[in-house]
């Protein structure tokens, strides 16, 4: 029996994410016109990584891993939020540890990368909740297979 070589799913995810968060970088940080091929390849790996990771998941497994998606989206956005925008003084000391171009730079690029992986698995749920789903066979197709 051959067995495939294949990586652990949390490494996938991980460097999808990476991937994601490089076309985010690359387009925040490039200011040339043919910035946005580079970077909508790199989002585009990144997110087909990620869902291609959740292709076997059903229905109430996509449900959960869309939210858990989404509170990760936003707990990664809090000290992006408070370096960029801080709305208080005590605020704005907070977000002074996460001030700098670099970390900035890296903030925006891994909420983005977030906020687009979170927005795939939304629409992944959404088509598997009404019956399209990856691999599986098309609602004409079982509709056609139960008259039979």
């Amino acid at each position: 029996m051959t067995r495939s070589i294949s990586v652990p799913t949390s490494a996938s995810l991980v460097g999808s994410v990476a991937l994601a968060a490089a076309g985010v970088a690359v387009n925040t940080v490039l200011n040339s016109p043919s910035r946005l091929v580079p970077a909508l390849l790199l989002l585009a790996v990144g997110i087909a990584g990620v869902t291609n990771a959740a292709r076997e998941y059903g229905v109430d497994r996509l449900r959960i891993a869309a939210k858990r998606w989404w509170a990760l989206a936003f707990v990664a956005f809090l000290p992006y939020a408070l370096a960029t925008a801080p709305k208080s003084d005590a605020a704005a000391a907070a977000g002074d540890a996460f001030a700098g171009p670099v970390v900035g730079l890296a903030l925006e690029s891994i909420v983005g990368a977030l906020v687009c992986c979170a927005v795939a698995l939304t629409v992944l749920y959404g088509f598997a909740r009404y019956g399209i789903h990856p691999g599986r066979p098309s609602p004409e197709a079982r509709l056609l297979a139960d008259d039979e």
